[in-house]
């Protein structure tokens, strides 16, 4: 969540399957901005990937070197790994588990949209 610019990070709930919780993000200078509107419910109905970690490693690492616009990876995936010193079948793992990583968002009990990370 923190690629998405979020301040605030309050967990709701904790299952073996699920973390709900309330983010909530800066003002970006509007001249109303209330902190309690500037907030998203979210629901990650986590997923048992083989390779979270390597995919977290290499998100943390774009993230860190501004490879990011937004939610989008602004390299290509040939450009990324070659910034690994990782073998092509580790870090070809740890891009498919990044991209199946969804975290929906949550408005008046629904789902509506969901965070991701694509190219």
């Amino acid at each position: 969540m923190l690629q998405f610019e979020i301040d605030r990070f309050q967990i709701l709930e904790v299952t073996e399957n699920k973390i709900r919780a309330i983010v909530g993000w800066p003002s970006e200078g509007q001249l109303d901005y209330d902190p309690n509107e500037e907030i998203q419910e979210i629901v990650w109905n986590i997923q048992r990937l083989e390779n979270i970690d390597d995919a977290l490693e290499i998100l943390e690492m774009a993230s860190s070197e501004g490879f990011f616009d937004s939610d989008k990876l602004i390299l290509s995936i040939d450009e990324l790994w070659h910034l690994t010193s990782w073998e092509r079948e580790r870090f070809d793992n740890a891009i498919q588990d990044l991209l199946e990583i969804r975290v929906d968002m949550v408005d008046d009990g629904r789902k509506t949209d969901y965070f991701f990370v694509h190219f």
